[in-house]
């Protein structure tokens, strides 16, 4: 176009006309540029979680249903497995990403999972198929050879970042993360073990190189150099721990947990971290919903229980699993269900600090007398559960005492004693004990219990 005074009649005409095309093209690309695309919607990711499964084969009374006289049954890995069955298939047909973890403990707990010192119920285990397992502490009751023995046997998908052996080498059939994909989405899982292990377990646990967890995930996170959508740690160090390890590593999603056997109706949050566990003993499945956006953030997140009352429908079961269950039921129900004595009053636990429960003294009362002993001390937390009054069987006082534990004799000082009781009374990561034989003389100073005597006999130690 020539540049002429507006004044000049036909070139006017041309330069209005060509101002007309190039204005209709200006619009037309504007247009196209502000079209509306195609909006992606969010990515449907469903993580399907146990832990603390202890053994439990059979279903069990829902005793913390307070309100419900008698309770119903619940759980146990039949149910389990055909609940997992039923919510995958309808979750993938939604279009859902389904994932299934264990946050530890396995086998030990119950007569089912003692038999082979838990190798068969380990073959039950994998035939329910997680995607991924951490190792517990209680995995490591018969000692650290037999576990290996367990994993070369049966090859689960077991994660375990923060323990080595001696050398420095992974534990063998374990491995510090797993990547597993669906439905087009990549999740990064690793698994963490509580460090006080060593002193709750086989001495043999003592060896092994123990790493703190929030390093150990770090670790994991700097070194894994892996495009995924998520990285979700399956841990086995209580929620407490879980807690810590939230606020130390804020940009997690998602915290798969394990240990304290906390039933989360909903699941915890620290910070925007979301933290489940789903009690213990097989009794709920978990089950958390997240939703990804189109660049991988979680924009939502939702947790729940999926309670297990009632049988599932036949489509759904678990032949394999179901086979085992009743192999494992039927070794050992007839030592299990024989009556050994009776109870003329129930024995209870006890929460209160301070305060003997009668479970409790029974147990010691009878290891002191069994041992010929002066002292007997049981750690509280080794009793599992209360017994009614009547006719008790072996099953009834395995779940009292389910781990095995041996009676052990040793000779201490005055001086010994005292320092056992005062840390179990003052210390602030106090054990709360049970115990025969002895008095405590507790004082309170300044809000906290302080230990003034311990009495044998009558006669301070």
């Amino acid at each position: 176009m020539r540049t002429m005074p507006f004044g000049a009649g036909k070139n006017f005409l041309v330069t209005a006309r060509s101002l007309g095309f190039a204005l209709l093209f200006l619009l037309l690309s504007v247009g196209c540029a502000r079209a509306p695309t195609a909006i992606r919607p969010p990515r449907h990711v469903v993580v399907l979680h146990t832990n603390d499964v202890h053994g439990q084969v059979l279903p069990r009374a829902a005793t913390w249903l307070k309100d419900v006289n008698p309770p119903p049954d619940s759980g146990g890995l039949p149910r389990l497995a055909a609940t997992l069955n039923r919510l995958r298939t309808e979750l993938e047909s939604e279009g859902a990403a389904v994932f299934v973890c264990d946050g530890g403990d396995w086998f030990q707990g119950t007569p089912e999972g003692q038999v082979e010192k838990g190798a068969l119920f380990l073959e039950l285990l994998h035939a329910v198929e997680h995607d991924a397992l951490v190792v517990g502490n209680h995995e490591f009751d018969h000692g650290v050879d037999v576990f290996l023995e367990h994993l070369e046997r049966v090859p689960l998908p077991a994660l375990l970042a923060n323990v080595r052996m001696p050398d420095g080498s992974p534990l063998p059939g374990t491995t510090d993360s797993i990547i597993v994909e669906r439905g087009g989405v990549r999740v990064l899982m690793t698994g963490l073990l509580t460090t006080s292990t060593p002193t709750i377990t086989h001495a043999q646990t003592r060896d092994l190189l123990w790493e703190d967890p929030e390093v150990a995930l770090q670790r994991v996170l700097d070194t894994s150099g892996r495009d995924v959508d998520l990285v979700i740690p399956v841990t086995h160090i209580g929620v407490e721990g879980e807690r810590a390890l939230a606020r130390a590593h804020p940009g997690l999603p998602l915290i798969v947990g394990g240990h304290s056997h906390t039933f989360l109706r909903t699941g915890v949050r620290e910070g925007n971290v979301l933290i489940v566990q789903a009690g213990a003993k097989a009794s709920v499945l978990g089950r958390v919903d997240l939703w990804l956006d189109s660049d991988g953030n979680v924009i939502r997140s939702l947790a729940r229980l999926v309670d297990l009352f009632e049988e599932p429908a036949t489509e759904w079961r678990n032949e394999r699993v179901d086979e085992l269950s009743g192999t494992l039921a039927a070794r050992v129900v007839s030592r299990m269900d024989e009556v050994v004595g009776e109870l003329v009053e129930p024995i209870e636990l006890t929460q209160r600090e301070l305060t003997n429960s009668t479970a409790g003294n029974f147990i010691t009362d009878a290891i002191r007398e069994r041992a010929e002993a002066d002292i007997a001390i049981q750690n509280r937390g080794g009793i599992r559960a209360p017994l009614p009054a009547g006719p008790v069987t072996r099953r009834d006082l395995f779940t009292v005492l389910p781990f095995g534990n041996h009676v052990t004799t040793v000779a201490l000082s005055g001086a010994q004693v005292f320092e056992i009781f005062r840390e179990a009374v003052e210390e602030k990561r106090r054990a709360p004990l049970e115990f025969s034989g002895v008095e405590l003389v507790v004082r309170h100073e300044a809000g906290r219990p302080r230990l003034v005597d311990v009495l044998l006999e009558g006669v301070a130690l």
